[in-house]
């Protein structure tokens, strides 16, 4: 190469660069600090980085940090529309809350370093509390925005930052899932600056407006995530670019920083167990689904799942759970795949109505005495049934009892069967429900 033809190429590359600079200034801004930690702020008429300072900071005399990272050489003077990056960790906030909307069992909470405490209704939470719940047991709390987040069973949680910016008006939530799994409904955001992240010690889920689920195994180092509706971008360790999930998709994380992405199995069919359950212990079953290695029923007093009185997993599509208060509940039910991950919720209502339980006959002073139990809220009145067993005509047939037996004489020697129905007046409704059949035999 020639030394003019050096020259010329030298020449092109400083051009070239200097030309690059101050085409994209906001490529130099990317490289400062940003990201998770940091806002971006649009320079508004009259602002300076001294009024910032004292309108937006902690401490005013910080403006010199955001002087350093922004690259501004007169803080006195900025251009309008112009973006600077603001570390969260300067700016002036107004403390957020979360309230105990629900919980079952071992639910516990602890603030300010101290020991835990069984948690109560309507309990308020702050920044750097943690929550534990126990076997058998589930905490769900209700955040400021209306966000609800939900912890199955042993698991453990700390609401590392629940916050408000001032300068944005937005929401700043971190919670840190430190084992166990949790369930977050997160209210759409009304602000493009609101942040809801949720880590665990090998993920971080960033998410805006969305329904997902998020679990971390200690023991195997592993993470899982379950995207119901929305959107959610997951950062590993390796901190490479986000994934992204879309809904009805889920993501396996390894202490590595390896990402598995696969599609959710889907919700299962419910086969028994709709309706009214009678019997002393509630039973279901739903519909097996190809791929799935175990099943998981959840049961609640409300369709969003807050007040949860019954969690339960099986490795076969078939539950027989204790029994429940009579009232309207939710099932939901989900397949578990090979991965782990927790595929998509079918969800239905059944009726709670243990009405009556038989405590056989037995033969009194005065004939053959019938006892049962009523149970459940509202105004009660039982119906008897006495037939033989041969024939499926009525011997007795008595109606509006009142009290909890009957007392029946002059019967003939022979096998019988009886019943009892229960009709419950409620404010709701007016039902009646039948015990099954049971034998009584006199003998001659």
């Amino acid at each position: 190469m020639t030394l003019r033809a050096s020259l010329t190429c030298c020449l092109l590359f400083l051009v070239a660069l200097v030309c690059g600079a101050a085409l994209a200034p906001d490529r130099a801004l990317a490289q400062q600090p940003g990201g998770d930690d940091a806002i971006t702020y649009t320079v508004r008429k009259g602002d300076t980085l001294i009024t910032l300072g004292r309108a937006w900071l902690i401490r005013e005399g910080d403006w010199k940090q955001v002087q350093r990272i922004n690259r501004v050489a007169d803080p006195h003077r900025l251009p309008v529309a112009r973006k600077l990056i603001l570390p969260v960790r300067l700016l002036k906030f107004r403390p957020a809350s979360a309230s105990v909307a629900a919980f079952r069992g071992d639910a516990r909470s602890a603030a300010g370093g101290g020991g835990l405490q069984a948690v109560t209704m309507g309990q308020s939470l702050g920044e750097g509390a943690r929550v534990v719940t126990g076997p058998a047991s589930s905490l769900s709390l209700a955040l400021s925005d209306g966000s609800v987040i939900t912890l199955p069973s042993n698991s453990a949680l700390q609401i590392a930052r629940l916050r408000k910016l001032l300068i944005t008006d937005s929401i700043d939530y971190e919670l840190a899932l430190e084992s166990g799994g949790v369930r977050s409904r997160v209210s759409p955001f009304r602000n493009r600056d609101d942040r809801f992240r949720l880590r665990n010690p090998i993920a971080v889920s960033a998410v805006r407006g969305t329904d997902f689920r998020t679990h971390y195994d200690a023991q195997q180092g592993q993470a899982r995530a379950e995207l119901i509706e929305g959107g959610l971008a997951i950062s590993g360790p390796a901190k490479t670019a986000d994934t992204r999930l879309v809904a009805e998709f889920g993501a396996v994380i390894g202490k590595s920083g390896g990402i598995l992405v696969e599609q959710l199995l889907p919700p299962p069919a419910l086969a028994t167990g709709g309706g009214k359950q009678r019997n002393p212990m509630l039973a279901f079953s739903v519909e097996a689904v190809p791929g799935a290695r175990a099943y998981r029923l959840q049961i609640a007093r409300d369709s969003g799942f807050v007040d949860i009185v019954g969690d339960v997993s099986s490795p076969s599509p078939a539950f027989v759970t204790d029994a429940l208060p009579n009232g309207n509940y939710f099932a939901r039910f989900t397949a578990i795949a090979t991965s782990g991950l927790e595929g998509m919720p079918g969800t239905f209502t059944f009726k709670r109505r243990l009405a009556t339980a038989t405590q056989g006959a037995a033969a009194g002073e005065d004939g053959y005495v019938f006892r049962w139990i009523g149970t459940g809220d509202g105004l009660r009145r039982y119906h008897f049934q006495l037939r033989t067993q041969d024939t499926p005509n009525l011997v007795v047939d008595e109606a509006g009892l009142t009290g909890s037996s009957i007392i029946l004489g002059d019967l003939p020697p022979g096998r019988y069967m009886w019943r009892v129905g229960t009709t419950t007046f409620t404010p709701e409704e007016t039902d009646i429900d039948w015990t099954e059949f049971e034998s009584f035999s006199i003998d001659e």
